[in-house]
């Protein structure tokens, strides 16, 4: 992501990641928009593979709206086995039907979500190393 790009996504952080805008270790919003890149890409791709809205959307625009529902609280960003993980809390999707922000983005945005739900089954069926 360009630091442009990084800027306007970090001005839209108020919640939890909020802090970041202000961060003075740049390598610590690397980190994390490296590992939201990281496992969108590699964990999210077959489920939203077959989304209208995901499959031509930037890999960066999966990254934005996760760490955005992270910022809100919607997701939670956790450790799972050594790894990280993104889980969406119980209500999910509620609480993003109640935005009328995210109406014309609302179908995109319940695909991520049972993407994100869909990785967790997944992960937590497969044996552990």
């Amino acid at each position: 992501m360009s630091a442009p790009s990084v800027r306007d996504l970090t001005r839209q952080w108020t919640g939890r990641l909020a802090a970041y805008r202000s961060h003075r270790n740049d390598e610590h919003l690397e980190a994390l928009l490296e590992e939201a890149l990281t496992y969108s890409g590699l964990h999210l791709e077959n489920d939203l593979s077959g989304s209208p809205y995901w499959s031509k959307a930037p890999l960066a625009r999966r990254v934005a709206v996760i760490l955005f529902l992270v910022d809100r609280e919607i997701v939670a960003r956790v450790s799972k086995a050594g790894r990280v993980a993104y889980e969406p809390i119980e209500g999910a999707e509620a609480w993003a039907k109640a935005q009328s922000s995210l109406a014309s983005y609302l179908e995109p945005t319940l695909e991520l979500i049972a993407a994100l739900r869909s990785e967790l089954i997944r992960r937590s069926s497969r044996p552990a190393l």
